[in-house]
């Protein structure tokens, strides 16, 4: 069931059916790159690559479907990119950092739900994963489901799967952002979450039943399930329907999980487990306690790291200790039962924090013992770097290891903050200055500095009386509502930093249409972004040749812009012909400005006019 070889790219995960278009994506990840953010809107375009560094590919992509695409994040956990990329600020609109409702809690789901259309019919998919949104080589695990509404659910015909938990978790996540969403974009996502009451699901090979298990959003969950074995052990009922001391979970037991606390380890070996075989890290392994390795029932697998990819970069899930970001990175919990072998797969660790504290997602699944039997799963991890861990437990974090996880737990209370930003102009609107204002002051035992995600060079010290930092002599293109927070840790003389979501009170008008136009700063970029943008995002562009003629005649059969003429006359008989020529206005104003003795641009002109013209008539 687990195929360590059957490595696919999250974006390959998201892209459209045949012929279909994305309506709608709503996403979940505890860490964000923002490069890595930058393929997600190529994800749904055909024909542009996965290429983030692709500007052209990349703007194109987000000028489609930036306002169909939502993803939430933890606040505190937005990387600061190595270098300063004008590119991120399209990222602005679609981007959302969140703080957990209550205390102690982080945001650390994985999922994606996902609508698509095609000419009136819509088709959804949902991934849960353990997957974040970088680009790291660890092993991960992720359940997609496939589905469409049912037929006739005013007749008796219903989804097999309870929707209800998933369309409240999607509903919810507005309300948990640090900076309200746009009403246009609370209602979307609003009607996006109705949708998915009525769509019915095919489960995935072998499993028979599926439920959405949301945690730490106040869902209450059945009391024989396993999250609800995990979530709550004193009131779960058995999968034998006991609540005695006879109860059952499961004779054979396996869990796969980075993170491992001796709390869950002791409740996942209780309630009538005959063996329990635990997958981990071996560095999480070192931190049990002696004592939880004195179960003769339990055996303990670590991870080894050769053969993955490191990331330098430290995701800390319940901020109490640093995590490596090598080899493993799945979470799941299997339990054989009878004939029956159950579930739960997602974000959640082996912890308390992620079944008492976190915002976590998860599904639980059962299926055929014979078929997806922790036998079988304990044969497919065979195929891993795992060997038997020879520890003993015991080990404490070292000095820079409680640093790391301080600097942490002090960067995502800095970046839950409120960053107010003010953009003034000079008179001919050339140059700007930028305050921010904000209430944070960092605790006692760090020093703080404040920055602009567009001026990375440049960090002011934030002091408990001064709240208030002004960046001047600023072009438009570095005005921006991202800052950077740096936090130094005075004993151990650790650096870490964060890029905190603020809020552009003063924004400048047309501010992201200029950093698009100025991206495209030779004709050829130019060419190739328009003949993207006028292609229907379900298709192929146009190549090169002179094969479209009508009213427009056949110009630019040849030249630097070949094809463009047919794509422009062919998107003006479109039914989005009005919102397209809408939104290449600004890129059309950029292509005059860049020569105005081109006679291919002259061309491009005058078509470009008549299409215009064409389109208002038809309107």
């Amino acid at each position: 069931m687990l195929d360590p070889g059957a490595r696919e790219a999250l974006t390959e995960q998201l892209r459209p059916p045949a012929g279909y278009r994305l309506n709608h994506a709503v996403g979940t990840t505890f860490t964000l790159d923002m490069i890595s953010a930058l393929a997600v809107p190529l994800s749904f375009v055909r024909g542009t690559g996965e290429d983030p560094t692709n500007a052209v590919a990349v703007l194109n992509a987000v000028r489609k479907v930036s306002d169909r695409i939502d993803v939430f994040c933890q606040a505190g956990l937005i990387r600061v990119p190595r270098h300063a990329n004008d590119l991120l600020a399209v990222l602005e609109p679609m981007v959302h950092q969140v703080r957990a409702p209550g205390g102690g809690g982080l945001f650390h789901p994985k999922v994606w739900l996902l609508e698509y259309e095609a000419d009136g019919d819509f088709v959804y998919r949902f991934l849960c994963s353990s997957r974040n949104l970088t680009p790291d080589g660890t092993w991960d695990l992720l359940v997609r489901l496939d589905g469409r509404p049912a037929e006739d659910p005013g007749n008796g015909t219903a989804p097999s799967v309870d929707n209800a938990p998933l369309a409240r978790f999607i509903e919810a996540l507005p309300g948990m952002a640090t900076v309200p969403l746009e009403e246009r974009r609370n209602q979307s996502i609003k009607g996006l979450a109705d949708r998915i009451a009525s769509v019915a699901w095919e489960l995935p090979q072998n499993i028979r039943t599926l439920a959405f298990r949301p945690l730490g959003t106040g869902e209450t969950h059945p009391a024989d399930s396993l999250v609800g074995f995990l979530q709550n052990p004193e009131t779960a009922v058995g999968l034998n329907g006991r609540t005695d001391d006879s109860r059952n979970f499961g004779g054979n037991r396996l869990l796969v999980s980075p993170f491992i606390d001796d709390e869950t380890i002791e409740l996942f070996s209780g309630a009538g487990a005959r063996t329990v075989q635990v997958y981990g890290r071996g560095n999480q392994l070192d931190r049990l306690a002696p004592e939880t390795f004195g179960n003769a029932k339990t055996t303990f697998h670590a991870i080894d790291d050769v053969g993955f990819t490191a990331d330098d970069e430290s995701e800390t899930e319940t901020l109490s200790g640093p995590e490596d970001l090598r080899g493993l990175h799945a979470k799941a919990f299997f339990t054989d039962f009878d004939h029956a072998t159950h579930i739960l797969l997602g974000s959640a660790n082996a912890t308390r924090a992620a079944f008492g504290r976190n915002i976590e997602f998860a599904v639980e699944m059962s299926g055929p013992k014979n078929r997806i039997g922790t036998e079988k799963i304990a044969e497919s991890l065979q195929k891993m770097p795992f060997s038997t861990f020879a520890g003993a437990g015991g080990v404490e974090d070292n000095a820079d290891e409680a640093a790391e996880w301080r600097l942490q737990r002090a960067l995502v209370e800095a970046a839950s903050r409120t960053f107010m930003l003010d953009a003034t102009g000079s008179a001919d609107g050339s140059i700007f200055e930028l305050t921010v204002t904000h209430d944070f002051s960092p605790r006692e035992g760090f020093a703080g500095r404040i920055g602009l995600l567009t001026l990375p060079a440049k960090l002011l010290e934030i002091v408990s009386e001064q709240h208030q930092h002004v960046f001047a002599g600023l072009p438009l293109a570095m005005v921006t509502p991202y800052v950077i927070i740096e936090l130094k840790d005075l004993v151990s003389g650790l650096v870490r930093s964060t890029i905190a979501q603020g809020v552009l009170r003063t924004d400048v008008e047309g501010r992201i249409d200029h950093i698009v136009a100025s991206q495209l700063d030779t004709p050829e970029k130019l060419r190739a972004f328009l003949l993207l943008f006028l292609t229907p995002e379900e298709s192929m562009p146009l190549g090169n040749g002179g094969l479209f003629k009508s009213q427009f005649g056949a110009a630019g059969a040849g030249g630097s812009f070949a094809g463009l003429f047919e794509a422009i006359a062919a998107a003006s008989t479109s039914a989005d012909a009005a919102s397209l020529f809408a939104g290449l206005a600004p890129v059309m104003e950029r292509l005059y400005q860049l020569s105005t003795d081109d006679p291919e641009i002259e061309d491009v002109r005058r078509l470009w006019n008549a299409a215009v013209a064409a389109v208002g008539e038809n309107q």
